[in-house]
């Protein structure tokens, strides 16, 4: 396993030694910042400048180009998105820079962190201090934008997990597996062919909230690669539990993925699912949708043979935290936070600062409406309902890691949870997951 080690040292190596040309740097004032004065700081060296921006998620597109024409309306600086498809983002932004053609800021999640920071391609944040980070951004987003203790970047939107219910058949929503489970025993099937639970039990970052409560995942801040613990009797004892479920709900693991969970949403057949960030907007479909075909039929005929039927199949789904495993054993779930980076060789730096910054704080209100996507910053009564769950949610998980070894934890833990899943001894197997990472890291 220690050529993990080597390849990941290499391909850093690479990074950190290409040529880039000059560094560029922002020059603050000062003292206590606010949005405003951030903003007016940089306004003068930014105004009239084109700044190039890389995203790399297409559903990003419709929302960055607007941000994008609103910012140039407001500040007078044009902002060029730019698509990348590419599958070697730092390689290719160096590549980029050594023609003098680098992006000056790129959108990408915080599990990378580590990948830009060896790679050359990312800049500390020396425009907000410290009390702008505390009292603007909730800790989860400070901490998953935090390596070795600098701040990166400016948070944008996050990815997490939720619960999702059908509140037609539960009046409240389970607090742990264990109620899941009583649920399922008194559930009578009215002849829908419901499923009760599903989630994608093939899918490591939502499998990790079993253990994450109770490992160590490469520190407490996720950027320590030499530290790393998941097997203790703890660890164990959530694996056994894990295991029992396979027993018990009848998941064939190779039918169910993501995608499935949704489209059983949409259809009706599911009663709970797990599910991540993007369930909102299609939930919000259902809804309208549902919404859509009352008026119609009631419009038609209040008293059709149909109604009475699509009544008894009629489903209300809606979010809720994602529960305990049992009244011991707690879940704790991942988070990805994505910002808005500076690249250090970028042409105009202050620009690019300008637009991250906008679209960290001032653009948060259209953060949802543009990609589907929460918005770090807490919108409080711009959030309904189930933006206020999801968005509670982010702030008590756990931010992924961000050590370049995070890819290979998904990797080798995916194996883990499929071995035990299928019967294989909880403990050996997380011991042999435990060895194969400390292979990795070189201990």
């Amino acid at each position: 396993m220690k050529k993990y080690l080597a390849f990941i040292i290499a391909t850093a190596l690479v990074l950190s030694c290409v040529g880039c040309g000059t560094k560029n740097s922002v020059e603050t004032k000062k003292g206590p910042v606010t949005y405003e004065s951030a903003m007016e700081s940089l306004k003068d060296e930014a105004e009239g400048k084109d700044v190039v921006c890389w995203y790399t998620d297409e559903t990003d597109k419709a929302w960055i180009e607007a941000a994008a024409a609103d910012f140039n309306k407001k500040y007078g600086v044009n902002v060029k998105t730019v698509a990348y498809d590419g599958v070697q983002l730092f390689e290719d932004i160096n590549s980029a820079n050594q023609k003098d053609e680098g992006p000056d800021m790129y959108i990408m999640g915080n599990d990378r962190l580590e990948f830009a920071k060896t790679g050359g391609v990312l800049s500390e944040n020396d425009v907000l201090d410290e009390k702008f980070w505390n009292e603007n951004y909730p800790k989860t987003s400070v901490d998953a934008l935090t390596y070795k203790g600098k701040h990166y970047g400016y948070p944008v939107y996050f990815d997490t997990y939720c619960l999702v219910y059908d509140s037609n058949l539960l009046e409240n929503a389970p607090a742990s597996i264990d109620d899941i489970l009583t649920f399922l025993d008194e559930y009578e099937d009215t002849g829908s062919t419901k499923a009760v639970f599903r989630w994608d039990v093939a899918d490591p970052y939502i499998n990790t909230m079993f253990l994450a409560s109770y490992a160590n995942l490469f520190g407490e801040n996720g950027d320590d690669m030499t530290t790393f613990s998941i097997n203790s009797e703890k660890e164990i004892e959530a694996m056994k539990y894990f295991q029992s479920l396979s027993e018990y709900l009848w998941m064939d693991k190779n039918n169910i993925s993501h995608d499935t969970i949704i489209n059983r949403i949409k259809e009706g057949t599911l009663v709970i699912g797990m599910c991540k960030s993007d369930i909102l907007p299609v939930l919000y479909e259902m809804k309208s949708n549902a919404a859509t075909t009352e008026e119609a039929g009631t419009e038609e005929n209040d008293e059709t043979e149909n109604t009475e039927e699509s009544t008894k199949e009629a489903t209300n789904y809606t979010v809720s935290y994602v529960p305990s495993l049992t009244s011991e054993l707690s879940s704790t779930c991942l988070s990805t936070t994505y910002g808005a980076f500076i690249n250090p060789y970028g042409k105009q730096t202050a620009a690019a600062n300008m637009f991250a910054l906008y679209l960290s704080i001032e653009n948060q209100a259209n953060q949802f409406a543009g990609n589907g996507k929460l918005p770090v910053v807490n919108q409080k009564d711009g959030f309904d309902d189930m933006q206020t769950v999801l968005y509670a949610q982010y702030q008590n998980s756990k931010p992924v890691p961000k050590v370049m070894l995070t890819g290979n934890y998904m990797l080798e833990s995916a194996m883990t949870f499929d071995n035990i899943w299928k019967g294989a001894d909880a403990a050996e197997e997380l011991n042999k997951l435990q060895q194969s990472m400390q292979e990795m890291i070189g201990k």
